[in-house]
C-alpha cells in the first residue's frame, strides 16, 4: 500500500544490520588471526613481533573488542527474537561493530607491514569489505546520531 512501507523496511534494516554486525565479527576474528601469525612468525630487531608489548596489547585489547561485540549482536538478536524494538541498539552495534573490525583489519595490516597491503593478502580484500560497510545502511555518523537521539529523547535506556 502506498505510503504504508517505511516501517516493514524498518525492520528489514534492522535485520541488516544485525547481520553487518556478524560479518564484522568474522572479518575481525579473521584478521586477529592474521595477525597472531605474523607476530609468532616475524623476527624484529632480534626478537619475534608477538614478544613486543604493543603487540601484546593489540592482541588483547581487539580480542577484548570481538568478544564484547559478538555478546552484543547475540544480546540484540535474543531481543529482537522476543518481539523487542531493537532499533536503537542495532544502530549501537552497527557502527560499533564496522568500527571494531576497520581497527582489527588495520592493526593486522600494521603486523604486515607492506605485504598486508598487497592484492594477495586476505586483508586487502577485508579492507575493502569493511570500508564499504561502514558507509552503507547509514554510516556510522548516521547511527551515532540515531542513538544520541533516541538517548536524549528517553527512548531508549540502559
Amino acid at each position: 500500500e502506498i505510503g504504508k512501507s517505511f516501517a516493514p523496511m524498518q525492520t528489514r534494516l534492522t535485520r541488516r544490520r544485525l547481520e553487518m554486525a556478524a560479518w564484522s565479527i568474522g572479518m575481525a576474528r579473521r584478521a586477529v588471526e592474521l595477525l597472531v601469525e605474523q607476530a609468532n612468525q616475524r623476527v624484529l630487531f632480534g626478537s619475534k613481533l608477538a614478544d613486543k608489548q604493543a603487540i601484546q596489547w593489540w592482541v588483547a585489547d581487539l580480542s577484548t573488542k570481538i568478544h564484547a561485540t559478538r555478546m552484543m549482536a547475540l544480546n540484540c538478536a535474543w531481543k529482537q527474537d522476543q518481539g523487542m524494538d531493537v532499533k536503537t541498539e542495532a544502530s549501537m552495534l552497527k557502527f560499533y561493530a564496522t568500527e571494531m573490525a576497520t581497527d582489527a583489519i588495520d592493526k593486522s595490516m600494521q603486523a604486515w607491514g607492506a605485504m598486508g597491503m598487497t592484492k594477495d593478502m586476505p586483508l586487502h580484500i577485508l579492507s575493502t569489505e569493511i570500508r564499504t560497510m561502514r558507509i552503507y545502511d547509514g554510516p556510522s555518523e548516521v547511527h551515532r546520531m540515531v542513538v544520541g537521539r533516541s538517548l536524549l529523547k528517553g527512548y531508549w535506556s540502559f
